[in-house]
This record gives C-alpha cells, structure tokens and sequence, in this order.
C-alpha cells in the first residue's frame, strides 16, 4: 500500500489508539489522518503542487509528522533540514534545491529572517509557534478535513531529499523516490520478525534524519506508537521511558554512552525495554555490562545503514566487534578494491552496495553522483571485510584516514583503542599537518565523570597497544565533542577547533 492508503486504514486498523505522544499530549490514529488530510488539502491552497519542494526545520514534534504525511499525500518533495543547522548552512540548502516554504519553529541558530531576505525562490514560512510575521500553522490545519482525494504518484517519483554531510565536506542532498520511503520500515519487520509490531517506541533521533523516518512509516506500517522527544536529553529519554513504558528504541552510539553514563540511571524504571538498536554500537564490555544492568530485559542490536542506502540496510545482535549483520534483500553488498574488484572473505576493501535500496543519486550533482558510482554500484566509503558466513564487518571510513610517514593509520583503530582504557569515555581522531610526516594522529578525549588524568598517560596507554606511527601526537581534554543532529562526531569541526588552538 502507498501513504494514501496506509494514511486512510490508519484508523481502522488501529481504532482509536494513541499513535503519537508529544511533550506529554496523545494524539489517536484518527487526529493523525484527519490533520494530516488537513495539511495536504492547505498546501494545495498556498499554491503548491506535485514536484514543488518544501523543507521542515523543526525540533522533533508531532507537526513533522503532519507534515510529512502531508507531502507524501501530494506528491510535494519534502526535504527535512537538520536543526541544528544555521542559517547560512539553511540558505545554502534552500538556494540548491528551490524551496518554496519552509516550516519553522524559533531557534537560536537561524535568523529566519536573514533566511527570506536571502532566498529569492522561498515564498512564505510557516511557524508551528505562531510568530506573527509568518503563516500559522496551527491555522492551516484549525479547519478540520476530513476527506482527500488521492494523487497518482509513481514508485520512481522523487519523494525526499535528505541533505547529509557526513563528518566531512559539504551538504550532499539525497534523493529519495517513493519505494525508498517504505523500505526502512520493511526493512525493521524483515530484520526484527514482527517483533516491532503494535509496540511503544521512543524517537530521539532527529525526524530530518533517514533513521528518523523510520518513526512516522513504523507507526503506519508497523503499528507504532511513538513517544517524540523534541530533542535528545539523556535524563529525559530515561524518564519518557519510565513514564511512558517504552518497549524499544534505536539510537547512536554517543546517545548510549550518554545513558549509561548518566549518574542518575538507577532511578528510573527500564524494565519495559525488550529492544535497544544501536548502529555502530562497540563491544565494549564495560558498556555492555551496564547495558545489561540497567535494561535488564532488552536485547541489544547493531547495524549498520547511511542515508544513500536506506537504513537500516544491516542488523544483528551485538556480538563480535565491528560485526553488522548480513543485508536485506532489497540491496546487494560488496567488498570491492580501488578498481571496483570483488575482494575475498576476510580482506578489507569499501563496502558498495546497488538494488532498490540504494538512493537515486545527489540532486543537482551530476560529477559527484558519476563520481561514486561504478557500474551501478555505489561506494559507500565505508572499509569492511565479509566473513565466510555472510556477515560484514565494519572497520571504518574510507576518507576517515591519516597517511602518517607513507604509513597508513585508521582512525577508527586508534579511536577504539582509546576507549578502552577504563578512563575514557570519548574519544575522536583527527590528523593534523606534520612537516616530517605529512600529518600525524592528534586525540581528542572526553574523560568520565570525576577523573583528572595527565594527558602523558594516554599516549603511554597507545604505546602499548598501537604501533608508533598510530600513536597520537597530542591529546586534548575536552568537555564535549561537536556533533551533528544524529549524534556522530563531526570531524570538520574539529579540525576548525584545532586551527584555532594550534
């Protein structure tokens, strides 16, 4: 079934249930149909029309899922902006694509005005808090409407674009058609056996993000019902879980360190808890221990999937490190050299994937989509090996690499190491320029709570188990590390950091 459909079955096929709970308000399967045909009926009315685009710069709330339904109703491209983007990095993704209108709610990191003044295609804003210099939203949907009347839209139609940077370069926007809207969904039922069926589960990640998607499309086609937190805060997660008995939920693993972590976690009840998926979640055993401590009931997941190819593309339980899983059926992976041969079992090579679940290519890139694509098959930029049973193994970016001394060193390698040590709780490696070497590994650290320790002894510590040239020539003691809206450590910024102590 398309959204239409599975929109207009919502209510039937779950009565009058809560479907969504946001900041504390319930919302039935009937209140999502009928505003989301509200919404769909309203942009008609601005004028908007199938293949017209418009993006959500919004905190997680029930409004983004209004909206999304709304633009999968159409046939209107939505493309969901990060929120924690500014508002230069906002004007460059709505220069790119064209942006009609955009939803909005206040924000600290974006002057919408300097936004209007300086896109010539935008046509309005749309305010969820009901600024009065912009459109209403809450006027938009105040008329009740329930009837729409379904759009023709083809599988191959453009249905998103999801702009990602990764934790280098500039935005890329990623196209998505109607098919890979689905696929995530059907994908958790493949991987999961129904498990997620008719179950409460939390959403932290941000809705702009692919795995935020899978929130809303779980909630049509799997019988979600999801509890939204605006954005991630560990002690409210843990207190929404508690409150509202959550049965599962998936996330970074920066969120997980930041809930084990937590002080307070005792205090809440986790017991409801029968699943915790975390992409790229190391074996660490002082983790996994705290996992089974604290959410005693819940088995503990990993994969691995990225916005061009549609997540979760790779699920298993947590195991061996670096371990993911094998791939749904709508992709087909391999382990390919520089000159896009299949390698053997167990050799590292990048992971490339094609099949349905790949993305359509970047809008408005054409060198850089021919650039990643190698007869028909997208290189993910990520290293992995394969094992003889199937199951792929991650070891790190392909990009997120130092040539030290002609040497090559992972980062990921030394990142992991570095988290081993009993007092470290983050740890992130960027390469600096190095006159004799080329560049050289430099650590940026976050320690647990309440530890002071000398930074010789983090480098003493990798002595003993990396090799010389992996080694960090500095550390630096951090507070926090930058981020981006999905919790993965941007590397970019980093660098910035550097330039500007060095």
């Amino acid at each position: 079934m398309d959204v239409y459909d599975l929109i207009s079955t919502l209510e039937e096929r779950y009565g009058n249930r809560t479907a969504i709970i946001d900041n504390g308000k319930e919302i039935d399967c009937r209140s999502v149909k009928i505003n989301s045909y509200t919404l769909a009926n309203a942009l008609y009315k601005l004028g908007l029309k199938k293949g017209d685009k418009i993006a959500i710069y919004l905190t997680n709330r029930v409004e983004y899922v209004y909206i999304y339904f709304a633009c999968y109703l159409t046939g209107i491209i939505v493309v969901p902006i990060d929120f924690y983007l500014s508002d230069t990095e906002i004007i460059n993704i709505i220069n790119h694509c064209k942006i009609k209108y955009i939803f909005t709610e206040e924000s600290p990191r974006c002057n919408i005005s300097k936004v209007v003044n300086s896109c010539d295609s935008l046509k309005g804003v749309i305010s969820v808090d009901d600024k009065p210099q912009n459109i209403s939203f809450n006027k938009l949907i105040e008329e009740k409407i329930e009837n729409f009347k379904k759009v023709e839209i083809d599988p191959d139609d453009y249905s998103s674009i999801f702009y990602t940077s990764g934790s280098t370069g500039k935005p890329k926007g990623v196209l998505w058609n109607y098919r890979h809207i689905h696929i995530g969904a059907d994908a958790l039922e493949y991987f999961l056996n129904g498990y997620l069926l008719d179950q409460r589960a939390i959403a932290s990640i941000p809705l702009s993000h692919s795995g935020g998607i899978l929130f809303p499309m779980g909630m049509l086609k799997l019988g979600l019902s999801i509890v939204l937190q605006r954005k991630f805060n560990p002690i409210e997660f843990l207190r929404l879980i508690d409150k509202w008995k959550i049965n599962s939920f998936w996330i970074v693993p920066p969120m997980w360190y930041a809930l084990l972590y937590l002080k307070d976690i005792a205090q809440f009840n986790l017991s409801s808890v029968k699943l915790s998926v975390v992409f790229g979640a190391p074996s660490d055993p002082d983790l996994i221990r705290r996992s089974n401590k604290y959410f005693q009931n819940a088995e503990i997941w990993t994969g691995w999937g990225m916005t061009e190819v549609i997540p979760p593309t790779t699920v298993c339980k947590l195991g061996e490190p670096g371990k993911v899983g094998k791939p749904y059926p709508w992709v087909t992976l391999k382990i390919a050299d520089e000159n896009g041969l299949e390698k053997k079992a167990g050799e590292i090579g990048e992971l490339c994937a094609k099949g349905e679940g790949v993305f359509l290519g970047y809008y408005n890139e054409p060198e850089l989509t021919a650039e990643l694509f190698k007869d028909g098959w997208f290189k993910t930029g990520d290293l992995a090996y394969v094992d003889k049973q199937g199951y792929y193994y991650l070891v790190g970016r392909s990009k997120d690499m130092l040539k030290v001394g002609g040497e090559i060193v992972w980062c990921a390698e030394v990142e992991l190491t570095l988290m081993k040590h009993p007092c470290v709780k983050e740890a992130s490696i960027i390469g600096i320029h190095d006159k004799l070497r080329g560049e050289v590994p430099v650590a940026y650290i976050i320690l647990k709570e309440g530890i002071v320790l000398p930074e010789k002894y983090i480098i003493e510590y990798a002595s003993e188990h990396l090799a010389k040239f992996k080694i960090p020539k500095k550390v630096i003691y951090v507070k926090e590390l930058p981020k981006t809206g999905v919790g993965k450590i941007d590397k970019a910024k980093l660098k910035e950091l550097y330039a500007e102590i060095a």
